[in-house]
């Protein structure tokens, strides 16, 4: 844009300068018309350069963010009824400030209005984004914690303690919510949730999903969900559209 905006200014220049050269070329020294001439020359060389930009190859566009997408359910936390007729599928990180905002904004009241209604299964898939440090751990609590049958109560207790996500916070979580100590201690360090994990992060790549959180909402299945693919943090009506949409 600033490019065509220049290129019109350089042709009205020029413009007036051969008006210009028109109605005073006979009451002008040669030293004058040679200095218009000179000018004339390198708008004509800024005018060339434009025009060659204009024909280069353009820079590669950004790629179109989806807006659907098919992720798996099969042996991920589901959160209700797994017959429930609408499923959302989330990929969290738990040290993502944007995750938090919509645990603390949306999930509470989805979970009061849809899950315990029998309306909606939730789905939780990790997504554990490389800068964040605490992020891979956490997901490994929660899942340590789901062996002991308190993976949702691990899943409130990370994303409901202020981001406080360090070894001794985690254990204070496993404490509260009234893990075993040292079968969570072992599990902790076992490695045996990492290739589930990477699973998640692949599916998440193969998905169009870098970020988070993200979310899949559509038509429960038995193993895949396919639908609506929401890129970020919303507030709880833009899920309800969707959701009582799936529903009617």
């Amino acid at each position: 844009m600033k490019s065509v905006t220049i290129l019109i200014l350089l042709v009205l220049v020029l413009l007036g300068s051969l008006i210009f050269m028109e109605s005073q070329f006979e009451g002008i020294s040669n030293e004058q018309g040679n200095a218009i001439l000179e000018e004339l020359k390198s708008i004509r060389q800024e005018l060339n350069q434009i025009k060659q930009k204009g024909l280069s190859p353009q820079a590669k566009a950004r790629p179109v963010r989806p807006t659907l997408a098919t992720v798996s359910t099969a042996g991920n936390p589901i959160l209700g009824d797994e017959k429930a007729p609408v499923t959302i599928v989330e990929f969290t990180d738990y040290q993502c400030p944007f995750c938090q905002g919509f645990y603390s904004r949306a999930y509470k009241e989805l979970k009061k209005q849809y899950v315990n209604t029998g309306k909606l299964r939730f789905v939780l898939r990790d997504l554990p984004l490389s800068n964040h440090q605490y992020a891979k751990p956490a997901a490994i609590a929660s899942h340590c914690a789901g062996e002991q049958n308190k993976f949702w109560e691990m899943h409130d207790a990370l994303f409901g303690g202020g981001g406080k996500l360090n070894p001794d916070d985690i254990l204070g979580y496993a404490s509260s919510i009234g893990l075993q100590e040292d079968p969570f201690k072992s599990c902790l360090t076992s490695g045996k949730f990492k290739n589930d994990i990477n699973q998640d992060l692949q599916d998440a790549r193969n998905a169009g999903i870098r970020g988070t959180p993200a979310f899949v909402i559509g038509k429960t299945t038995d193993d895949m969900v396919s639908g609506t693919l929401i890129a970020g943090t919303r507030p709880f009506i833009a899920f309800k559209q969707e959701i009582d949409k799936l529903l009617n």
